[in-house]
């Protein structure tokens, strides 16, 4: 007992003995405090901070501040950029199911509205992820009317036939840019031309700024007519215009969006009446059939219709994605030192992509909206602002009631006062030069009055060669016909640089070589 006691007390008498009562308190508070300290700290700082970890992690994804913005700068310029192409989520559906004579409708209006939306979405997001670009995609206007009254109506073919049409042009596009051809083309224009592109796109949207203002009309007469003054859509459209334009001059973030939602409210306040129609059954349409049936049959047995309608859609749609892909990166500084813009072939491909999708849903081809402009001057730079357009489209089906309440007066001012911006290439080109003068020139003039971005870039490039043919032929026959003319003896001016005098200039008169010294400081002052 004393023996088994004794190591009991021991063994309890051990541990105090080599850890003082003193010393276990002076480790015990040490160890304690930081543990009571730190444990809270973790989800107050993660809290706090999420935002900024997912706006750091977008703008090292996109490359935000290389290029000069911020995330919320973004943000925003994809919401614009989405506002002033979101008409075309009714637009385009109602084009598409015009109806026919007897009543039904070659597209039901809920089934061009849901592919609208989509393959808005998906080429809008593509071209964000892929190009790293700020562009909206959506069906284009015009190319719908001339699916629906072109190639539907005119031609004869089925709807399902025309969605094949439109499927075909899409691959044929994607092997384009995928090959580089488009960029080939793009390449060999003269930046003279390729400013004059920009600024006939700035053109072209003013002018359908204006018409949706209802300063600008249709007239039998004249063509277009100035509209009804007394009408108060103009009044609140205009009024906007100067509003935004006075935020503009002062810097003011979100100059273009306090217009729209100015405009918009007014135009509910104030009771007035716009074009928007409602679409009834939209709804029902989220869940029919996803696809739409497509039949290549008219390939074989009406190969002239079909091919017909390819190669207008694949021409319009290559002119059209290029000119607007490259005035809106001029306009947002993303041009290189070569005047090309960096991923540009993804540009395409999202095109490509987006029509293919569309044909297989039921909506005409896709392609760089040119409101994207309206995003560009409201900061955007990167693919941040796209990948947001394309959210709003994936969203829009369910948002058509809101996007109703847009009136057209709405995005009128951004279109005109974007337009007017875009005329800052115009000192790009040499207008004393005609051989890159009559080119731009006509580029500028036809675009808005064929209201045909693609005819008019066409048109001035088809210019370009053929006045450069027609000079290469006229200097092989005055060759053939008698030598080279001697170069010191020439009228006008060295061959090499073709360029024209004005209609009151002397052609300078040919000098000694021991007048030359003499006469040089006075060329300067002529």
């Amino acid at each position: 007992m004393a023996v088994g006691s004794s190591r009991s007390s021991h063994c309890l008498i051990e541990p105090l003995i080599s850890t003082p009562p003193a010393a276990e308190k002076l480790v015990a508070f040490p160890t304690k405090r930081p543990t009571l300290e730190v444990t809270p700290k973790p989800p107050a700082v993660n809290a706090a901070n999420r935002l900024d970890a997912i706006a750091a992690y977008l703008d090292a994804v996109f490359s935000v501040t290389e290029r000069g913005s911020t995330v919320g700068q973004e943000l925003r310029a994809g919401l614009v950029t989405w506002v002033t192409m979101s008409y075309i989520v009714i637009v385009n559906p109602m084009i598409l199911s015009a109806r026919y004579p007897d009543g039904s409708s070659p597209i039901p209006f809920h089934v061009a509205c849901r592919a609208t939306c989509l393959s808005a979405a998906f080429a809008s997001g593509f071209v964000g992820l892929a190009a790293n670009l700020p562009f909206g995609l959506a069906a284009g206007m015009g190319l719908n009317s001339y699916l629906r009254y072109g190639i539907i109506d005119r031609l004869g073919l089925s709807p399902a036939s025309a969605m094949a049409t439109c499927f075909v042009q899409a691959v044929l596009f994607a092997a384009l840019a995928i090959s580089g051809v488009v960029d080939r083309v793009q390449g060999a224009l003269p930046g003279a031309l390729k400013s004059s592109i920009t600024v006939a796109i700035g053109v072209f949207q003013a002018f359908v700024g204006l018409q949706l203002m209802g300063l600008v009309v249709r007239s039998d007469t004249t063509l277009v007519a100035l509209g009804d003054l007394t009408q108060p859509n103009l009044w609140l459209a205009f009024t906007a215009t100067v509003l935004v334009a006075g935020l503009l001059v002062r810097k003011t973030t979100g100059a273009l969006l306090i217009g729209i939602c100015f405009t918009a409210v007014a135009s509910q306040v104030l009771g007035l009446e716009h074009p928007q129609e409602a679409s009834a059954g939209l709804s029902a349409g989220l869940t029919s059939e996803a696809l739409f049936d497509l039949d290549f049959t008219p390939a074989l047995s009406r190969p002239q219709e079909f091919g017909t309608s390819v190669i207008c859609l694949l021409f319009i749609v290559v002119f059209d994605t290029a000119g607007v892909q490259h005035g809106i990166g001029q306009q947002a500084g993303l041009l290189n030192s070569r005047g090309m813009l960096p991923g540009s072939k993804y540009g395409y491909l999202g095109s490509a992509l987006g029509t293919g999708l569309g044909a297989v849903m039921g909506t005409s081809p896709v392609i760089i909206h040119n409101e994207s402009a309206a995003g560009v001057q409201e900061g955007g730079r990167t693919g941040l602002c796209a990948v947001t357009t394309a959210v709003l489209f994936l969203l829009s089906p369910v948002l058509v009631p809101v996007i109703q309440f847009i009136p057209p007066e709405a995005t009128a001012p951004c279109l005109v006062l974007v337009g007017s911006m875009m005329m800052v290439p115009v000192r790009d080109i040499d207008f004393t030069d005609l051989r890159l003068a009559l080119p731009a020139f006509l580029t500028i003039c036809i675009t808005p009055l064929a209201y045909s971005i693609s005819f008019g870039i066409f048109v001035g490039i088809a210019s370009y060669y053929v006045l450069g043919a027609i000079l290469w032929l006229a200097e092989g026959a005055a060759s053939l016909g008698g030598g080279r003319r001697d170069a010191d003896a020439s009228p006008v001016a060295d061959t090499s640089a073709r360029r024209l005098l004005p209609c009151d200039a002397e052609a300078p008169a040919a000098v000694d070589d021991d007048d030359e010294e003499e006469l040089l400081p006075e060329v300067p002052g002529r």
